[in-house]
Formats: C-alpha cells, sequence, structure tokens
C-alpha cells in the first residue's frame, strides 16, 4: 500500500486541489452570461467541459490523466504535475472563465479576480456536490443535461436491499498511517450510492486529513467487513490478504481487493469514477 510520503502527497491533492464542492456560496464567477473560453485549473472539471463543448476549453493542468487522454492533444497546459498554475500563462490564453479548486487555488482565483477574470471555485467531495458542479457549468456552457446524463449512467444508484443484507465495505488507504474514508467524504458517499455500508462509519481515530480515520492492526479486530478494497496495495491484493488476514477473520480469502486511487479516493476524471463505480457495483450482493 501507499507510503507515507507518497500518501500524504497524495491527500494532499484530494483535499487541496483536484477533489471539487460546488456550492453556490464559493461561487466567484460575476456574471451570468455564456462562456466561450474556459481554462479548467483540474483533471476533473477539464473532463467536464470538454464533456459539455470542448470547443471551449483553452487551458488545462498538466497531470498524469489529462497527459495520457488524446482528448486533451493540442490544450494549452497552465501547470505541471501537482505545481500551481501559472497566473501569467492562464492571463495569456484571455478565457473569460476559469474552474479552480477550493483552497489550493485560492490565490491563483484571487489574482487573476483583481484582473477582471471571472472563476468559479469548487470542492468536490462527496457525489451530491459532483452533481452540483454539473449542474453549475451546465448554467455556462449550455449542452442540455448531457453531463448529468453521464454521470448517471457512469455511476447509477443502487437502493440499499430491503432485506439488510448489504455488504459491510471496509476501504483502506496508505500503510504508516493506515487511513480510512469516514461517511463523510467521496469514497463513503460512492459506497452510500451504491447501497454499501461503509464498515468504518460512526468510528472515530483522530487523523489529520478531513473526512479520515487512523486504523491500526489492532482496530481492524473489532472492525465487521465483508470485503477490504486497499488502495493501490504494495505487492496487490494476495499480499494484502497475507499482511492483514489474521486481524480481519470475518473477511474471507476472496474478500480482498486492490483499488485505484483515482476514482475511489480522488474522482480525477470521470472515467476513472466509472472504473470505481464498476468495482463497487461487484461487491453489491
Amino acid at each position: 500500500m501507499l507510503r507515507l510520503g507518497a500518501f500524504v502527497s497524495l491527500l494532499s491533492s484530494l483535499f487541496f486541489s483536484p477533489v471539487l464542492s460546488a456550492q453556490q456560496d464559493v461561487m466567484l464567477v460575476r456574471s451570468a452570461t455564456r462562456v466561450s473560453r474556459v481554462v479548467a485549473l483540474t483533471s476533473l472539471t477539464a473532463d467536464m467541459v470538454v464533456t459539455l463543448n470542448p470547443d471551449v476549453l483553452v487551458g488545462i493542468p498538466g497531470t498524469s490523466l489529462t497527459n495520457t487522454d488524446p482528448r486533451f492533444d493540442g490544450i494549452h497546459r497552465v501547470s505541471s504535475g501537482r505545481s500551481q498554475p501559472s497566473v501569467e500563462a492562464i492571463v495569456a490564453l484571455n478565457p473569460d472563465l476559469v474552474l479552480g479548486a477550493d483552497g489550493f487555488h485560492s490565490n491563483v482565483l484571487d489574482s487573476l479576480n483583481r484582473l477582471g477574470i471571472s472563476s468559479l471555485s469548487l470542492k468536490i467531495d462527496r457525489w451530491s456536490h459532483l452533481e452540483e458542479a454539473a449542474r453549475l457549468l451546465r448554467q455556462k456552457i449550455p449542452n442540455s443535461n448531457v453531463l448529468e446524463r453521464k454521470l448517471s449512467s457512469i455511476c447509477p444508484a443502487s437502493p440499499v436491499s430491503v432485506k439488510g443484507a448489504s455488504s459491510r465495505v471496509l476501504i483502506l488507504v496508505g500503510v504508516s498511517p493506515m487511513l480510512s474514508p469516514a461517511s463523510k467524504s467521496w469514497s463513503g458517499s460512492l459506497l452510500a450510492r451504491h447501497g454499501l455500508i461503509n464498515a468504518t462509519q460512526g468510528r472515530s481515530g483522530g487523523s489529520e486529513f478531513p473526512g479520515y480515520i487512523t486504523i491500526s492492526k489492532e482496530k481492524l479486530l473489532t472492525i465487521d467487513a465483508d470485503s477490504v478494497l486497499a488502495v493501490d496495495p504494495a505487492g496487490g491484493a494476495e499480499s494484502l490478504r497475507i499482511t492483514l488476514g489474521n486481524y480481519l477473520p470475518h473477511v474471507n480469502e476472496g474478500g480482498f481487493y486492490k483499488a485505484s486511487y483515482y476514482g475511489l479516493i480522488n474522482p480525477g476524471s470521470l472515467n476513472s469514477i466509472a472504473s470505481a463505480c464498476q468495482q463497487l457495483r461487484t461487491l453489491k450482493r
């Protein structure tokens, strides 16, 4: 599983960069006019914009997701990796709207606002926030409800079993510390959307990362789970089973799964979300 340094870096990108929340009280858009030149500072918002109208997207971040997606070939990069975007590069593109992440991009957006460039500050850490972001973007980039329809198709909601037999899923991220997302997180909202029970719901455990609790091996003994999803475990699911199997006696040998960081922990892109939702659907009884 992820080592501390790499995991802290990844969670930093989760809470302070491309993971967004669409709330109107953080909107910085100054007019209701429709836009024709958009710069997206996160891979997820770039994906959402190109889904609505690829012709309006003029700037994107240079990330592992955008750099391997042919839809973004030829579009100007305004940042690289997890570095802050260049204000000068954004201004040079003459955008009428810039989409950034609440917190991580605050200084950049403030600078752009002072220059008269409208921006929208977002934070998507719940499924409902993603849906709200889609509605907000459709107001600026009209295209019927194509984005909302795509969200429904890539991750359809699944009701909780009326028989109360929903699977209990434990999600683990990192090694030292080993963390698990609480209900109020992106991962927690995906579990709820699929009618799955978060095995750590209602549990406490200090963590420097909002929405996460620290899990010790001893604490694992007290957790009742049917399945375990580990994010990018070293050695794969079998290695994870060997390492943690004795601490999770209720999980059978086939109940340990490897999961990807993008999609389950950090939305990343619509394709990443689709893959994570497909995996969760296989866990539902």
